[in-house]
């Protein structure tokens, strides 16, 4: 085995080694720079998957009781150290009647273009859950009620855009959503019965 050029591996470079002394040490040194290679490898993979998480991770949408649980668990966080979390909720008004009118298909890809937009509109650390048939709700991590009622018009400007016309058919969805910033020290139950009232409220007035 040739000597390898890198003096950083290299200790025994000046050191009276036998031929087969030094086979044995480039051998081993050939493995410390392989090693160190796929260290660095594994390193830029880890740095990745830290600011991209996997396509299956972002696509998940929770079910109602694990959106809860989402809740309480953010909740219990703000409270051990300090923050504001706030949660939109999104009410589809027509959804349900859409399977009637232009088939299964368009109604699953009109449901799956909204878990779309949700979920590449909201950042990696927010929850997005299908609440129920027609309703959605978003945890909105570290946000207060002025950026949470902003995001939530934002949102559903981008959701009419989305759901005006799906497979050629145009579906007039009407959207209606609320937004509720929970207070210090509050009852998951009881913040997350008002922020339904706020979206019960919100579409009384369309």
């Amino acid at each position: 085995m040739d000597k390898l050029p890198d003096p950083a591996t290299d200790w025994l470079a000046d050191a009276p080694l036998d031929p087969e002394q030094r086979h044995i040490w480039d051998h081993m040194r050939a493995e410390l720079v392989a090693a160190r290679e796929k260290i660095r490898d594994l390193e830029a993979r880890v740095r990745l998957l830290e600011r991209q998480p996997p396509d299956e991770e972002k696509q998940s949408i929770l079910t109602r009781p694990e959106f809860n649980r989402e809740v309480a668990r953010m909740l219990a966080f703000d409270e051990r150290y300090g923050g504001t979390s706030s949660v939109l909720y999104f009410d589809f008004e027509g959804l349900e009647k859409i399977a009637a009118q232009h088939g299964k298909a368009v109604a699953n890809a009109a449901v799956r273009e909204i878990s779309d937009q949700l979920m590449k509109c909201v950042r990696g650390s927010d929850i997005v859950g299908r609440l129920a048939v027609d309703e959605f709700g978003v945890l909105l991590v570290r946000c207060d009620s002025s950026h949470a009622w902003k995001k939530g018009e934002q949102l559903s400007a981008q959701l009419y855009e989305a759901l005006a016309e799906v497979h050629g058919c145009k579906l007039g969805v009407a959207i209606s959503y609320g937004a509720y910033t929970f207070r210090e020290n509050e009852d998951v139950g009881r913040g997350l019965k008002e922020a339904a009232q706020v979206l019960t409220k919100a579409k009384g007035g369309l």
